[in-house]
């Protein structure tokens, strides 16, 4: 036998024609068909609480539908690991073996709307993050206290898909699932006289990790309960086939991979609320 029989041979070599792989080389994806939503699920703490935001500000929308409308840079998130080499396991053989895996932040950009909803949401809820104390914020004596991470943590989603997704038994849906995330770094925005340009706002988000599902064509099926006791699926590709997305905008994705409608409490994993992970492990 020969040692380099696990070699590629000629064989394995593509030499068929151009004309055999225009349909694969013909359908790559675009960076533009994309959204980002924004699945919150604790707004009502952070933002209703102080401040809340009238539909008259946001078009007759939701405000999360406008911030998945402004949202204008995304990114499909990397991953990498740590390691640890280890020498001597075999003879002469240095080897690595992974012991931590990474998730790098999230940045999003965002136009800046006429009446600067972006810009307050995401203000707010940095600043419920970490509030001034103490009166008057212009007081000496104030100070700051954080809140705690289950009342500002959030989940977003971002979803990738193509321009044929809607279309019968063409490309599928791919989504990314950001659990416990939170706004860490919000970038200045620079004004200054002269030629007129849209203002952009940059952020940068930290999570916990992020989970991903490929290629699902049925996950925007809703389900129903009607008054007879029986479960309906409503399928809601039909509703938005014209728009940014597939999914409606704003709405809070559920792990079984359908949706939530509009009034129902929103999902909120359990394994990942810090409280939660506190009294299991008996701190109360």
């Amino acid at each position: 036998m020969s040692e380099n029989n696990l070699f590629p041979r000629k064989r394995d070599i593509f030499q068929k024609s151009t004309k055999d792989v225009q349909n694969i080389v013909g359908r790559p994806s675009v960076d533009t068909q994309y959204q980002a939503i924004f699945s919150f699920g604790n707004y009502q703490n952070w933002l209703e609480s102080t401040n809340p935001i009238g539909r008259s500000r946001t078009n007759g929308l939701d405000f999360r539908e406008k911030m998945s409308i402004m949202c204008t840079e995304a990114e499909l998130p990397g991953t990498s690991f740590e390691t640890n080499l280890a020498v001597g396991h075999h003879q002469g053989i240095q080897e690595e073996f992974p012991s931590l895996r990474n998730f790098p932040p999230l940045n999003l950009t965002f136009y800046v709307d006429a009446d600067h909803v972006i810009l307050e949401v995401l203000e707010t809820w940095m600043t419920f993050i970490n509030p001034i104390e103490v009166g008057m914020k212009r007081n000496f004596n104030a100070f700051g206290r954080f809140n705690y991470p289950e009342d500002y943590k959030e989940i977003m989603h971002i979803t990738k898909f193509e321009r044929d997704a809607f279309q019968e038994s063409r490309s599928k849906l791919s989504s990314y699932e950001f659990v416990n995330v939170f706004p860490k770094n919000m970038t200045s925005m620079k004004v200054a006289y002269g030629d007129t340009n849209v203002l952009r706002l940059s952020v940068t988000f930290v999570y916990d990790r992020f989970f991903a599902k490929f290629h699902y064509d049925d996950a925007l099926s809703s389900v129903e309960n009607t008054s007879s006791g029986i479960v309906n699926s409503n399928d809601q590709l039909a509703r938005y086939k014209g728009g940014q997305g597939g999914l409606p905008l704003g709405t809070t994705t559920l792990r079984s991979g359908g949706i939530m409608q509009r009034g129902t409490t929103p999902y909120n994993n359990p394994d990942s609320n810090y409280r939660n992970r506190r009294k299991k492990m008996g701190r109360g």
